[in-house]
């Protein structure tokens, strides 16, 4: 570790410069990165921050072509919970129809 307080100033004063180059290099090195990551999402039809949302897991691309499903089904139970109908039945609707309840009941 540095010792700053008994560095004398012409040192101070060089360590300064060197600090503040290293940190315009570094500084430009990452707008650099940036542009070349912007113009390879944007070759491919995406915005920048549409790969960061995708990368960094947040979901998926928006798509213009889906539109949002309605909800056909409501849990009787949790009226938060619906299903659409569409892909694998959530464990509420399968329980319910396992107790004897029918989709008729379930339906919105």
């Amino acid at each position: 570790m540095i010792d700053l307080e008994t560095m004398p100033l012409p040192e101070l004063r060089t360590l300064r410069a060197q600090v503040e180059t290293e940190i315009r290099r570094r500084g430009s090195a990452t707008q650099r990165l940036i542009k070349r990551v912007q113009k390879l999402a944007a070759d491919q039809g995406l915005s920048l921050n549409e790969l960061i949302a995708v990368a960094g897991g947040e979901g998926e691309l928006p798509s213009t072509s889906r539109t949002g499903s309605v909800i056909k089904y409501r849990n009787p139970v949790n009226p938060g919970q619906g299903w659409t109908g569409h892909g694998r039945k959530p464990g509420w609707v399968v329980e319910y129809l396992a107790n004897g309840g029918t989709l008729e009941k379930l339906a919105v």
